[in-house]
């Protein structure tokens, strides 16, 4: 018999399963729907963050001019940010593929020369490491030389991702106690 805790891991378990799965679905097989929908909530967040920046800045009476000045210019700044998503949403969207692209290939690229520097560090074969670091560069290149192949690839493998550990959480929800 499981305890009270356990239920609510197991349920918790099963709801990030499910979650994990759904999401992992969406990419996957509707990648044009999913990063619109992602782009939208960016788009939301941003409006968000500069409706809630604003009001201080109309409310507040104890803001010095340059504070009021500089405020209200960020907060139209996130809403016009944040309106021009809307406006276009395959631009925001291929924006966005080619954010994902960029930073992963700058991750990947700054990573491989890292680990080449240190390689000397490491006792024993510097073979693997080596090989390690120069896949981890290539990549890292082709990543910021090609973002937008790159980050549609970087999406669809995170939706690959999200249905394993869905698939792996659900198994476990049902094998949980057993």
């Amino acid at each position: 018999m499981l305890d009270d805790f356990s239920l609510k891991l197991r349920s918790a378990i099963g709801i990030d399963g499910l979650i994990s799965l759904v999401v992992g679905i969406l990419v996957v097989f509707w990648p044009d729907t999913s990063i619109k929908f992602v782009a939208g909530l960016i788009g939301v967040a941003l409006v968000l963050a500069g409706a809630v920046k604003m009001i201080p800045v109309l409310r507040n009476q104890d803001y010095s001019g340059t504070d009021r000045v500089k405020d209200a210019i960020i907060s139209v700044v996130y809403l016009v940010a944040g309106l021009f998503i809307f406006i276009d949403m395959n631009a925001a969207s291929l924006s966005l593929l080619l954010v994902v692209g960029v930073l992963t290939g700058l991750v990947w690229l700054s990573e491989g020369i890292i680990h080449m520097m240190v390689i000397n560090r490491f006792r024993g074969n510097h073979l693997w490491p080596f090989i390690s670091a120069l896949i981890s560069v290539v990549a890292g290149l082709s990543l910021i030389i090609s973002p937008f192949i790159g980050g549609l690839l970087v999406w669809t493998f995170f939706g690959i991702m999200l249905l394993v550990v869905g698939v792996v959480k659900i198994v476990q929800y049902f094998t949980f106690g057993k």
